[in-house]
């Protein structure tokens, strides 16, 4: 059962990540264009560094693969300014190369299912 709240619509139906951002309007949080980041998901072999900004203050941390959805879920609705956008890329710190591989697929599919638009950039 969803209370009305911040997840949840007007139905009682619970929203997903891509709903509540477009519904928070979040490109008004953007003031500052060089200071506009999304959520990025660097893929790593034992799971990713998720990087967020709140204005230009970056801040890191390591998900594992299996808690990837919880904490984009989790995450203050400010952190997404460009909207239901979020950007990933491989590690070039490679050692397991098909490890990073298994990792950045999975989180493309994890974030397409939860309503992102997502964009793959070289490694990082």
């Amino acid at each position: 059962m969803c209370l009305l709240g911040p997840g949840c619509n007007d139905t009682g139906k619970q929203l997903n990540l891509h709903d509540r951002i477009t519904s928070a309007q979040t490109d008004s949080y953007c003031h500052l264009p060089d200071a506009c980041f999304n959520p990025h998901v660097l893929a790593i072999e034992n799971g990713y560094y998720v990087t967020t900004f709140l204005g230009s203050k970056p801040q890191h941390a390591h998900v594992s693969a299996e808690a990837l959805a919880s904490y984009l879920e989790s995450l203050p609705i400010q952190v997404w300014p460009r909207g239901a956008v979020i950007e990933m890329s491989p590690s070039d710190d490679v050692i397991d190369g098909k490890a990073i591989q298994r990792n950045l697929v999975a989180a493309e599919r994890v974030c397409r299912n939860m309503g992102l638009e997502v964009q793959v950039l070289p490694g990082g």
